[in-house]
């Protein structure tokens, strides 16, 4: 009789949920654990990567035991949510909802002697423009959603330090202002298994990046002209950018010859699961807080309790500030919203409107708190540039 075993393996910052047969490795996933930007709040995330099955093993349902096993494992941890990027009717089943679409940028009628904004040049990415490029990045995603928080010896980093001569698997480069500084970069970031398996197996036309990043607009013009020059050399007839649309680089296609794609899946793609509603609502507090405060509606102090197939969690709204709590207060109106955990996920996220997926609900909510939802939870364009894919 066969024996079957689930181990989880702590491999360097990750770890491997391992099931075997009798001894024998069939059937795995990793838990990746990164910390996102939702506005201002940091958000402690789990992703699920590296999902495989051996051949001889498949169609046994080990692998919906293996992704059973890293929830439990997740759960039990210090993470509000677990992310993935998922095939479509299978990670539903554990909970997974889709978070938000694909973002690409199409730049077409590319040209070799695409000029650069006057005054501006470009060159090679070197080691002594990581300092740059790392504050560029910060600084471009500090009120980002779905944008990893990277430290500096991070291994998308290291893989940075690594282009200058790797050319053809890897290049970057960066684009200088008219008074020498550097002010965004275009990385192709070959070595992501998003640019091998999606982008260059499904665009053979384009010419793709893995990461395209400006602080200003004439630095996202100047990454543009880059972009289409360098495609143009490839004898590509597109560049593709995949970058959010509230990016300045998104901002900056809009004068040019472009096409903006963003690309939904019903069951796949970016997909997104709540561990703790508690974590979740705590993490959250600064960027609900930043939106109640910028707001010229004013209500009521009050608490909504949202109550999901998960576990329950408290938002007490005050007069300058929104926190979590663990208990209700008895002193002010409460209201209860029930849903489900990827409802609230889809919330945290901005996936869509918050009135629209408030209407969605089997139980209608009352029209202030409908509102006071808008308010706290805005449409976002959550998106983690390739590099940070797991």
């Amino acid at each position: 009789m066969a024996t079957e075993e689930i181990d989880v393996r702590q491999e360097n910052d990750a770890r491997r949920v391992i099931l075997t047969i009798n001894g024998e490795e069939a059937s795995e996933c990793w838990i990746i654990p990164l910390t996102i930007r939702v506005g201002t709040a940091t958000v402690r995330m789990d992703g699920i990567g590296g999902v495989a099955t051996k051949p001889e093993h498949r169609l046994k349902g080990y692998a919906s035991r293996v992704l059973q096993r890293a929830i439990e494992e997740m759960t039990a941890g210090d993470a509000a949510i677990t992310m993935l990027y998922g095939i479509p009717n299978f990670y539903h089943r554990f909970g997974y909802v889709t978070a938000g679409p694909e973002y690409w940028v199409f730049l077409y009628d590319v040209k070799r002697d695409e000029p650069l904004p006057p005054g501006w040049t470009v060159r090679e990415f070197t080691s002594q423009d990581f300092a740059s490029v790392r504050r560029i990045y910060e600084q471009a995603t500090a009120f980002a959603t779905g944008a990893v928080v990277r430290a500096e010896d991070s291994r998308v980093w290291q893989k940075l330090l690594e282009t200058p001569g790797n050319y053809p698997q890897d290049e970057c480069w960066v684009v200088v202002s008219p008074e020498g500084a550097v002010e965004g970069y275009a990385w192709r970031a070959r070595w992501c298994w998003s640019m091998r398996d999606i982008l260059e197996r499904e665009f053979p036309d384009a010419l793709a990046f893995g990461e395209v990043i400006a602080i200003t607009p004439g630095a996202a013009d100047a990454l543009l002209a880059t972009c289409r020059r360098r495609a143009a050399e490839e004898g590509k007839q597109e560049a593709l950018l995949p970058v959010p649309p509230d990016s300045l680089v998104a901002y900056a296609a809009r004068y040019t010859d472009a096409r903006a794609v963003q690309l939904y899946s019903a069951g796949g793609g970016s997909m997104v699961r709540v561990l703790s509603v508690e974590r979740l609502l705590r993490a959250l507090e600064p960027e609900i807080s930043r939106q109640f405060r910028q707001c010229e509606h004013r209500v009521a102090p009050c608490q909504i309790t949202f109550r999901t197939d998960l576990g329950e969690g408290t938002l007490l709204i005050g007069k300058e500030e929104v926190r979590s709590a663990r208990e209700q207060v008895e002193a002010c109106t409460a209201y209860a919203i029930r849903l489900s955990q990827g409802t609230l996920a889809r919330l945290a996220l901005g996936f869509a409107p918050a009135d629209d997926l408030c209407a969605r609900l089997s139980e209608p909510l009352p029209e202030e708190v409908a509102s006071l939802l808008k308010l706290l939870f805005p449409v976002r364009y959550q998106h983690a540039y390739l590099p940070d894919r797991y």
